[in-house]
């Protein structure tokens, strides 16, 4: 038995499902979340309600329900969790239980939009440019590096919360003095696009690039999609992928801006719109499960068929 716990499921039903539904045969999958009503719990073949991830006692409840559950490895879904989980890495171990994640350095890069842009920027990765000095601000804006609208968003934000459109530079001073952490970019008027990849955890090489042009965004997160292959875009992952150490599911966000792609940001996690690449045959859940048991995975990038479209609809769970 090599049971697995995904924490912080919130609504990922599909994730979950795809998780349970490649598990089968070695274990089982226990969901958990602080809420009782996060609709992904009911999709697992056990569930538990924690802790939030900022109580004392969230790290020693999470080893606990491993004890109890028998789990060999565990996965959080949502960004701010990942630096927590990653951080005690060495301590679930200890209990036996692998942490799939990235380590705590690219992680906390990752999540840093201007420590992501900075190690972008040094090695050459073509990026969105983004500034969080004030001085910085003002020297682009009179070079015309940027201009307005501008985008102003929260350092370590995710899924478009606090993300605010900026018209002129009265109203940047007043935000941007009012508010800590914020980071400034220019409003990208661009096509928008994600990639699911995943990198191998024992080859630590990338086995899976699925690409997708964004039709719809909600709440964040990509709502509709078609699937597309792009040798350039598909060029410029790899060249990401070789320079960050990354660990398992990536999900990556990029814009077409005059004819070239750019890096906007990188999430060390499984992405909202990760269905579109598993219904198209890469099964990230299937790579996971074979890393654990020892597995190198084959690379298989570019296997899957262009110009399917993904389109999310609502669904309900009577409890």
């Amino acid at each position: 038995m090599m049971n697995l716990m995904l924490t912080s499921v919130g609504r990922r039903v599909k994730i979950v499902r795809y998780f349970c539904q490649e598990w089968k045969a070695v274990g089982k999958v226990i969901a958990v979340d602080c809420d009782e009503t996060a609709p992904a719990l009911y999709a697992a073949d056990a569930w538990e309600q924690i802790p939030r991830m900022d109580d004392p006692l969230y790290i020693s409840t999470l080893l606990e329900l491993c004890r109890r559950h028998r789990i060999q490895a565990i996965l959080s879904l949502i960004d701010p969790e990942l630096s927590v989980l990653a951080s005690h890495a060495e301590r679930f171990r200890e209990h036996g239980v692998t942490v799939v994640l990235s380590s705590p350095a690219v992680i906390d890069m990752c999540l840093d939009k201007q420590a992501t842009h900075d190690f972008l920027v040094k090695n050459e990765i073509p990026c969105i440019p983004t500034f969080s000095i004030w001085q910085d601000i003002q020297a682009a804006l009179a070079k015309n590096t940027i201009s307005f609208p501008l985008l102003a968003k929260p350092r370590r934000g995710s899924a478009s919360l606090g993300v605010r459109v900026v018209k002129d530079e009265q109203e940047l001073e007043m935000l941007f003095f009012s508010q800590p952490n914020l980071v400034v970019q220019p409003f990208v008027d661009g096509v928008e696009f994600g990639v699911d990849a995943y990198v191998d955890m024992i080859s630590g090489e990338p086995v899976s690039i699925f690409t997708k042009k964004k039709l719809r965004m909600r709440s964040g997160e990509t709502d509709r999609s078609i699937a597309i292959k792009d040798e350039l875009l598909t060029d410029l992952i790899r060249r990401l992928l070789c320079k960050f150490p990354f660990i398992g599911p990536i999900d990556i966000d990029c814009f077409l801006i005059n004819g070239d792609f750019v890096i906007s940001e990188i999430n060390p996690r499984f992405g909202g719109g990760y269905p579109h690449a598993y219904e198209s045959g890469e099964n990230f859940m299937k790579f996971v499960r074979e890393n654990l048991l020892g597995h190198q995975n084959s690379p298989s990038i570019g296997q899957y068929r262009s110009g399917s479209t993904m389109v999310k609809f609502d669904d309900h769970i009577l409890l």
